[in-house]
């Protein structure tokens, strides 16, 4: 199993946050290795995995924990994947995210060629676009010219 794990503080209120990350469709843009996600039923989304020419759709469910402020997600088919992003208020105006992704390998192959490969740390450059898609309309316009 490989899981990583990542925290980074973004300079947004948590509900801000919780309200941009409630839009599952968009996670693509920020969480490598996922394609697409399209929404099915009630928490329930098709993800599209995308590892260089592997590509297959796993059946997820994604809930958020209100009282956590915290997104679950986990697989209802097929190699099992979960994650979760845990929203922390740290002041009115900053919110610390957690990001947790843990995959199981597809085949004995792929648990091979994990365990002798070095494992990249997804997680931390998952953050940094996570980031830059919660403030990228946050930034104020400059004054147009006089």
């Amino acid at each position: 199993m490989r899981q990583q794990q990542a925290t980074t503080v973004v300079p947004l209120p948590l509900a801000t946050v919780e309200t941009r990350l409630r839009d599952v469709e968009c996670w693509p843009r920020f969480l490598q290795g996922i394609a697409s996600i399209r929404y099915t039923s009630h928490e329930r989304y098709l993800f599209t995995f995308a590892d260089g020419r592997d590509h297959r759709e796993i059946k997820m469910v994604v809930k958020l924990r209100y009282r956590d402020h915290c997104f679950v997600w986990h697989g209802i088919a097929g190699p099992t994947v979960r994650g979760s992003l845990k929203l922390t208020p740290v002041d009115d105006s900053h919110t610390a995210v957690t990001l947790v992704r843990a995959s199981w390998p597809v085949d004995l192959r792929s648990g091979m060629a994990e365990m002798m490969m070095p494992r990249t740390a997804t997680a931390t450059t998952d953050l940094h676009l996570l980031e830059r898609y919660l403030v990228k309309d946050q930034v104020p316009a400059s004054d147009p010219p006089v």
